[in-house]
């Protein structure tokens, strides 16, 4: 039986943009937000901020905690609203990324139009896409949004 993971993760949107992780494994082609494992004594918000400097080389602070996905496996993902405040979107030569890359599996962090958004591939969790594709139009809920996935 696999352990639960539990994850922190960040929203960051500038200038009608929003950053994320472009990927390409065999047969798959998406975006997902950046950001990873909690790790022993790391608060999830200093997850998110350690988790954008090695995966997009950008500098962000968490504004607040905007969803928790859960899973059928029992993992948790934190999705924090954070603010951008500077950086180019690059993978670093020494990130787990960049590492673990091969022609089969790489890894691009970059900003993607808004407008894209909801016609992006597979992008993230489908509840989480379809939640922030609302939240955008309309605004975020005053509270954490609970979600699961399908």
């Amino acid at each position: 039986m696999e352990i639960p993971r539990h994850t922190a993760r960040g929203i960051v949107i500038h200038d009608q943009r929003i950053l994320l992780m472009e990927r390409w494994r065999p047969g798959h082609h998406y975006f997902s937000i950046p950001g990873g494992g909690i790790e022993p004594g790391e608060t999830p918000q200093q997850t998110v901020v350690r988790e954008f400097m090695e995966e997009t080389a950008c500098e962000v602070r968490t504004e607040r905690l905007v969803y928790l996905l859960e899973t059928a496996e029992g993992n948790c993902h934190h999705i924090f609203l954070c603010r951008y405040l500077r950086g180019e979107p690059r993978l670093a030569a020494d990130s787990p990324e960049a590492i673990r890359a091969d022609p089969d599996n790489r890894f691009k962090p970059d900003w993607l139009p808004l407008s894209d958004l909801p016609e992006a591939p597979a992008i993230i969790w489908k509840p989480v896409l379809r939640r922030l594709v609302e939240d955008l139009q309309n605004g975020f809920a005053p509270d954490v949004v609970s979600l699961r996935t399908e």
